[in-house]
């Protein structure tokens, strides 16, 4: 009675071993493309794009015409929404790079995952007991993902990181995968991505691919040299599509992009004016350096792409604001700097950004926020295109599509809001995410 007892007991477990086997969900894969527009795959042939992979989700997959973004709309907030489902002021990654007003901290991102304020994606998978990964997803030094290649690895260059950016330590010796001297990056993330799925099979996995993003910044939106990266972009999506499916045909594959772009010839130096207000004190340069040094500050101006937000050194302190208001007046009654909008705190607040900034300074016809803090309040721009403005500006859509098992074929859903992503993909791993409130998109069959 004893082994039958016992032999049941094992048929039992190996019974309910079969079953979650059975319901684990078929793996996610999903590929950021940095910087892509929606309207290079809706529109491509306008635009004389190779680009059939990509073009292939529009017929065999569910796409959007566009996704409103977030304030501001600059890769690091913006891919942190997507996989949280709540705007930067609850996430906490408020811009790409931290706020340095006296510069202490030159070239600091919001590398570390300790910056976030609330549940994402691969933390919900891991408790339902899924395998994770990721390849240059931002954000993510210190994340508790199995199987890591951090973006922002060269925070060690700056500020000590806070955790890994490599899970196993020798991950990129394991995967074979190193850049040579030249070489794409893109290209090496695909070949650490295509390791990855054959190697760990994970369930989720998370890629950022930024080459498109480099050639828009340096060339413009719709250049040669963005079309070009685009193209061999969708050779290394489908790379990593096929190798998905050669593990798992029921794989899904998302498509997913942080903002649109923008072209700019102009920069809009705020911190000229706030100096020149006596809101900055300015000392001359340290030693080896260009720049001057701040001295000291009441008001200074942060930017974030194509807008710029203004911090305050004592938010309560009233002369201050009074200054700062005077020359934000000025400003936008001057059609020299063409400024588009610009937000006070109540309504930065409501839109979701920059929770204790004074101000958002958004602008228009090539013109960008730039860095100076002496000379010309007005510039010229180094770069052909930005993003960064405001996410209701069409030209900053970003763009959502997906393919695969159980995900609808043809499908328009027209626009949409990037806060509805993270839920969505949330609903294809059965997990879910408390923070995110956003209705997810009617991709389903």
């Amino acid at each position: 009675m004893r082994s039958m007892r016992l032999a049941l007991s094992v048929i039992a477990v190996g019974f309910s071993a079969i079953v979650a086997t059975a319901q684990k969900p078929a793996p996610l894969v999903v590929i950021s493309v940095d910087g892509m527009k929606p309207e290079y795959v809706t529109h491509a042939a306008e635009h004389g794009l190779k680009i059939p992979e990509l073009r292939s989700f529009l017929t065999h997959g569910t796409y959007a015409e566009g996704v409103i973004g977030v304030v501001p709309t600059v890769t690091y907030p913006s891919h942190t929404t997507l996989i949280t489902g709540v705007p930067p002021a609850e996430h906490g990654v408020w811009d790409n790079t931290v706020f340095d007003p006296l510069g202490e901290h030159p070239g600091r991102w919001y590398w570390d995952f300790s910056w976030l304020k609330v549940e994402t994606l691969y933390q919900a998978a891991d408790k339902a007991g899924l395998k994770t990964a990721a390849v240059g997803w931002p954000v993510t030094v210190g994340a508790p993902v199995d199987y890591l290649i951090a973006e922002g690895a060269q925070s060690e260059r700056t500020d000590k990181p806070a955790g890994p950016a490599y899970v196993p330590a020798d991950i990129v010796t394991q995967l074979g995968v190193k850049q040579a001297k030249g070489q794409d990056e893109d290209d090496v993330k695909t070949g650490q991505s295509v390791g990855i799925l054959h190697r760990w099979k994970p369930t989720l996995m998370l890629v950022h691919l930024t080459d498109l993003d480099e050639e828009e910044h340096g060339h413009g939106p719709f250049s040669a040299e963005a079309d070009a990266a685009l193209e061999k972009i969708d050779g290394q999506i489908k790379q990593i599509e096929d190798a998905a499916l050669a593990v798992d045909p029921a794989a899904r594959i998302v498509i997913v992009s942080d903002h649109g772009f923008e072209a700019v010839d102009h920069n809009m130096n705020l911190n000229v004016l706030f100096a020149q207000a006596g809101l900055i004190r300015l000392g001359p340069p340290a030693s080896g350096k260009k720049k001057p040094t701040v001295i000291s500050w009441d008001a200074e101006a942060w930017p974030a792409g194509g807008s710029t937000v203004v911090m305050l050194r004592d938010p309560n302190d009233a002369a201050t604001m009074r200054k700062v208001t005077a020359v934000i007046d000025a400003l936008k009654a001057d059609p020299k700097y063409k400024v588009a909008h610009v937000l006070n705190h109540e309504e930065l607040v409501k839109a979701g950004g920059f929770p204790t900034a004074a101000y958002l300074v958004d602008f228009k016809d090539g013109m960008e926020p730039g860095t100076g803090m002496t000379g010309d309040a007005i510039s010229d721009s180094p770069l052909k295109g930005m993003h960064g403005f405001v996410p209701w500006n069409p030209e900053m859509r970003s763009t959502f599509m997906a393919k695969g098992m159980g995900i609808a074929q043809a499908r328009d859903l027209k626009v949409v809001n990037m806060l509805q992503v993270a839920p969505t993909l949330a609903g294809l791993l059965d997990i879910t995410l408390p923070a995110a409130k956003a209705t997810p998109l009617n991709i389903k069959p």
